[in-house]
């Protein structure tokens, strides 16, 4: 709340300040000089400029909200014409998902996105698999939602709340196409117009994407990461640690390592992942370095774990707690293995239990629940 309150507040300063420097302009432009400028602003409706200003605030947050809801939208539209299958559709926190037949309402977030949208790829080679419509579809829905808006405002006779709202929808679907569309890396991580040239260009992180959609859809729908398909997991190349595809995927084999209890095998890769903070992306290095903490835990290496567990790291634990189980099971292995508060782990590990048919990623949460269960059977 305090920081909607801070943007709000931002968004009144600017448009004052905008109105000042109109005046001013006017002022220098005409022959009343200063002395007509004061006169101007003598003759202002005070009341009139802040349901203005109040109306364009409102209409700047509608139109932002409805935007993310229709740039995930093109991507939804997008895939189901190219074959995909729908997982989930994000806005914020509050994700659509479809689990037994049936469409449900669960919590989820990740760092630095305000929505998004999760298919499963066709059942095809990859090299028949179109990747290009399904990362344009967002863009293309912003432009063509904004065009439309354009449209209303410049033909129809609209009143000033709805040209208002008409000249907001354009002005925020504009900056999402662009800041979406314009092929470029945002806190290291590609965007959706990068996403389109950069798979074009480098089939094995193509490969990577359908992998990670297809793994998502299973862990999703209950699958556990140990179960996934084996010929997904042979040993690759080196790993480029400032690829947002290939280090998200590393994830996923974090996860599968760690569902198998190989605890050397992760240990050295996440290794690997901890040396590379340079080059990877702050969110994943934020997972690689949660992940980190728990296996150091798990095998005994307690001084390595508290050397990471950071106040920012704990502050990025507590944020996503409330929607990914993986921040619980940090959080219980912290309480027993770190804190040696056996009580509270316990704790923690029945308040998942008890709620984990709230959370998104089904096999996930049984695969948390285990480890979590087998780490307190040995301590």
């Amino acid at each position: 709340m305090k920081k909607i309150i801070k943007v709000l507040l931002g968004l009144l300063v600017g448009v004052g300040s905008g109105l000042l420097i109109g005046f001013g302009l006017f002022a220098l432009t005409n022959d009343g000089g200063v002395s007509a400028f004061f006169e101007k602003l003598a003759s202002i409706n005070v009341l009139e400029v802040l349901l203005l200003i109040g109306l364009m605030i409102l209409w700047l947050v509608v139109s932002a909200v409805l935007q993310i809801v229709i740039h995930e939208g093109g991507h939804l539209v997008a895939g189901l014409l190219m074959g995909y299958r729908f997982v989930s559709f994000r806005v914020f926190s509050l994700t659509l998902v479809r689990q037994e037949g049936r469409f449900r309402f669960r919590r989820f977030s990740i760092g630095g996105t305000g929505g998004q949208c999760l298919m499963a790829p066709p059942d095809k080679p990859i090299d028949q698999i179109d990747t290009r419509w399904y990362n344009l579809g967002g863009v293309l829905a912003n432009v063509l939602v904004s065009g439309a808006a354009l449209t209303l405002f410049l033909v129809c006779d609209l009143p000033m709340w709805a040209g208002t709202w008409m000249v907001m929808m354009t002005i925020i679907g504009v900056i999402y196409a662009l800041l979406n569309g314009w092929p470029m890396k945002v806190g290291g991580i590609g965007n959706d117009g990068y996403n389109l040239v950069h798979l074009e260009k480098n089939p094995d992180d193509k490969r990577l994407l359908i992998q990670m959609l297809d793994c998502n859809a299973r862990i999703q729908e209950g699958q556990l990461p140990k179960d996934l398909p084996e010929e997904y997991f042979e040993p690759q190349g080196e790993i480029d640690w400032g690829d947002g595809l290939q280090v998200n995927w590393q994830m996923m084999v974090v996860a599968r390592m760690e569902n198998l209890h190989q605890w050397d095998e992760v240990y050295k890769l996440l290794s690997d992942g901890i040396k590379a903070r340079g080059k990877m992306p702050d969110l994943f290095w934020m997972e690689t370095a949660c992940e980190m903490v728990f296996v150091c835990l798990a095998i005994g290496r307690k001084d390595e774990a508290q050397r990471l567990y950071t106040p920012s790291l704990q502050n990025y634990v507590k944020t996503y707690s409330r929607t990914q189980s993986s921040k619980q099971r940090i959080a219980f292995a912290v309480e027993l293995l770190m804190m040696d508060r056996r009580d509270e782990a316990s704790q923690i590990l029945d308040t998942l239990k008890n709620n984990r048919h709230k959370y998104l990623l089904q096999g996930e949460v049984e695969m948390d629940i285990e480890l979590m269960e087998t780490l307190l059977h040995f301590h």
